[in-house]
């Protein structure tokens, strides 16, 4: 049995992480830590939990806590890690490990020193379809990879209870956020292209937008990227425009995979050879579970899909990059 304890009381917390850990096997979730204690009184009766943290040092200080889920805002991620490995507790913190690439490998050493397990949140790595198109380019079924390219777009307000006038505050702010849609999205769809891809990549270019909202990060984002020695990868995210589906691409030598809908609804994946797979839907819900099984199985030493350090470090890595080297564009008038 495996206990848990949530940073965060709001939004991610409360929306996704109280209600995956309640459902998961082998799994209690004693409590959770605010940013205030009122906050942390109130969520843990929203929830029926039987712990109240007045802090995240109230937390950490439970030796009844084996592993914290870190669902608090972008910026105190790096912070909050090394608080929890120093008290050997296990992570499981939301995307992105860091803002930084400095904050990264200092994450990525004190996991390590402390010998604990953390993994990033990206649970679309436990998506069927996905692990199938990975599964596909490392046999060689498409000979060697030329181009991968992936698309998602995402309207804000994401959720019903989020507000519909603009984004919270840390999202817009570049240093708390270390960038909003690159972040929000684009981290998932960084972590599928590399670990689906098989490279390690580098940036070749980036162009960030705020289109709808007039903020001082980004709605849109677009990515060119060097994968390996000579692949080419694109990322294209969006909160401020619609668009009909998400879709993954890769091209190679020997043939084409294309797969539509994958990160929601019920995905399509066709490849060159007229071999189309039909995958049922993941809820979103589902997802999350899923991650939270390979968390455990990870805590354990067991066989595991989710990412690690390593992986974030990566991912923070491009998008710092984009952050400092990018071109930014700003919002049109309204014609």
């Amino acid at each position: 049995m495996i206990r848990f304890g949530i940073v965060g009381t709001s939004g991610h917390a409360s929306r996704v992480a109280a209600p995956t850990l309640k459902r998961a096997p082998g799994v209690i979730l004693l409590g959770a830590a605010g940013s205030a204690p009122e906050g942390s009184a109130e969520f843990a009766q929203l929830h029926g939990l039987p712990r109240t943290y007045r802090s995240l040092d109230g937390l950490l200080a439970d030796s009844d806590v084996d592993a914290v889920w870190i669902c608090s805002p972008n910026h105190l991620h790096a912070r909050q890690i090394a608080l929890c490995a120093a008290a050997g507790k296990h992570v499981l913190v939301e995307k992105p490990l860091a803002t930084s690439t400095s904050d990264a490998q200092a994450v990525k050493k004190a996991v390590a020193q402390a010998r604990i397990t953390l993994r990033v949140g990206c649970q679309h790595r436990f998506r069927p379809s996905h692990a199938h198109i990975r599964a596909l380019i490392a046999s060689g079924a498409i000979g060697r990879l030329g181009y991968m390219r992936i698309h998602r777009f995402w309207r804000y307000p994401y959720f019903e209870d989020m507000d519909k006038s603009a984004p919270p505050a840390w999202r817009r702010s570049p240093t708390e956020s270390g960038g909003w849609i690159i972040n929000d999205i684009g981290s998932h769809l960084l972590d599928l292209l590399l670990w689906m891809s098989g490279r390690q990549a580098t940036l070749a270019g980036a162009v960030m937008a705020g289109q709808q909202f007039d903020v001082a990060t980004e709605d849109s984002t677009g990515l060119l990227l060097r994968l390996g020695q000579s692949a080419i990868g694109i990322v294209e995210t969006s909160c401020a425009n619609e668009s009909p589906g998400s879709r993954i691409e890769a091209y190679g030598s020997g043939g084409w995979i294309r797969a539509d809908n994958t990160l929601s609804g019920a995905a399509n994946v066709t490849t060159h050879q007229d071999d189309a797979l039909a995958f049922p839907p993941v809820g979103m819900m589902d997802a999350y579970a899923s991650e939270i099984v390979d968390f455990i199985a990870a805590i354990h030493g067991e066989p595991s899909i989710g990412a690690d350090a390593a992986a974030g470090e990566a991912v923070t890595t491009i998008i710092e990059s984009a952050l400092l080297r990018g071109t930014r564009a700003r919002p049109e008038e309204t014609q």
